[in-house]
């Protein structure tokens, strides 16, 4: 029994130096691993925090773009149609200015041929007149036998011819 006592207390003095052993490993390791490595967590965590907050404020910033540029485009919209609207009413303007100059045209071309067609009837009946006047005189000096005077024949002429117009005969 005396040899298993020396065991035993061999033992415990090897159980106690596996515990300082365990003690000091555990102080070094604490002091020289453990608050470096929790130094670089740290640094990590304020990395990855900063990383969120960063993510965080682009989006909100994306947010606050993606309502701006729909309200751009809205408003690009809006001013679309109301250029739209406005040229229409522009074109229709510019339409019936085009009318009215073609049809003012138009007017003044009618009026242009109903003073031509005038004048040119006008002409005829000088032209009929002096026709008939050249007429008149050839039959007036068969039938009367002797040449009329200038004066004579142009009453004649006229009074023919007023009631050729009238309707009336001699």
């Amino acid at each position: 029994m005396g040899d298993n006592l020396e065991l035993i207390s061999l033992n415990i003095w090897h159980i106690i130096a596996t515990i300082a052993n365990l003690l000091i490993l555990f102080f070094i390791l604490k002091k020289f691993l453990w608050k470096p490595v929790k130094k670089v967590m740290a640094e990590r965590q304020g990395q990855v925090d900063e990383i969120y907050k960063n993510a965080e404020e682009s989006a909100a910033i994306a947010e606050r773009d993606k309502q701006l540029y729909a309200e751009k485009l809205n408003n690009a919209q809006a001013e679309a149609e109301n250029i739209i609207k406005t040229a229409a009413v522009r074109a229709d303007r510019i339409s019936d200015g085009i009318i009215a100059d073609a049809k003012e045209k138009a007017d003044q071309t009618l009026k242009k041929a109903e003073s031509d067609i005038e004048l040119e009837k006008k002409k005829a009946m000088n032209d009929l007149k002096n026709e008939i006047s050249g007429i008149s005189m050839e039959i007036a000096k068969n039938v009367v036998g002797r040449e009329i005077n200038e004066k004579d024949h142009k009453d004649l002429i006229d009074s023919f011819i007023e009631n050729i117009g009238s309707g009336e005969s001699l």
